[in-house]
């Protein structure tokens, strides 16, 4: 069975080994954030497999662009892109065992555009919701 914290740090060492260049990936919200960046936000547990021996986790990540220049959703789209390499959702299906700590961790929406701010600066967001068993 992996721990919430074994499927954090395959997360945050997945996405960090395989995303382009530049784009930083946070294991945990912080209140300052070097965007473009994807964060691991938190987990929901479906609570029919919490003492099993294989849990189904809901895991959600935030993905943040700048908010400078409206240009800034084109890299936001690509970042969200299964077509695109290196795109989050082309790194999660490259390991969907996330370094071998879980069974599988396949996408299951993306969505959820729009601005947000952290810290009084303003991003571009979209989320990804991942289902992992483990």
């Amino acid at each position: 069975m992996a721990l919430l914290a074994d499927i954090r740090d395959g997360l945050e060492e997945t996405l960090a080994a395989g995303l382009n260049d530049g784009v930083n990936v946070y294991r945990l919200p912080v209140d300052r954030i070097d965007a473009p960046a994807v964060v691991v936000m938190g987990f929901r547990m479906d609570p029919e497999t919490m003492m099993a021996s294989v849990r189904r986790v809901r895991a959600e990540l935030l993905v943040l662009v700048s908010r400078r220049h409206v240009d800034q959703v084109d890299l936001l789209d690509a970042l969200v892109d299964p077509s695109v390499d290196g795109s989050v959702l082309d790194v999660l299906a490259a390991d969907p065992s996330l370094g071998d700590r879980v069974d599988s961790a396949i996408v299951t929406m993306v969505g959820d555009y729009g601005e947000l701010a952290v810290g009084d600066i303003g991003y571009y967001s979209a989320s990804v919701s991942l289902e992992v068993l483990g």
